[in-house]
């Protein structure tokens, strides 16, 4: 476990091919985020695809929606992610770690 963090365990051979572990696959998962890569990989993988990873101005810009600068969440400065009946990110819903019940469309990650 980690100290502070008791529900975070290590999940012994995890890596991006197998995010959960041994028995794990990337089936059903191409249109989700990637996981378990360093900066050194996304690095690498950039100058093999003739790309570039985002500036810092440029992740931030993208990680608020678009929204301008000073917003304090992607979908502006209401401080709950649920407006209306519609989730605006997938977030854990439910009890932390026992359950997510998935009001928001996915139980666990989403694409």
């Amino acid at each position: 476990t980690v100290e502070g963090a008791a529900h975070w365990v290590a999940v012994e051979y995890a890596w991006w091919r197998q995010p959960e572990g041994k028995d794990s696959s990337l089936k059903g998962r191409w249109d989700h985020p990637v996981v378990h890569v360093s900066w050194n990989d996304a690095t690498a993988f950039c100058e093999w695809a003739g790309k570039r990873l985002p500036t810092e101005a440029e992740w931030e810009y993208a990680a608020r929606g678009g929204l301008p600068d000073g917003s304090q969440y992607p979908w502006g400065d209401g401080n709950s992610a649920l407006l209306g009946k519609k989730w605006m990110m997938n977030i854990w819903q439910g009890e932390f770690p026992a359950g997510d019940t998935g009001e928001d469309g996915y139980k666990g990650i989403a694409p």
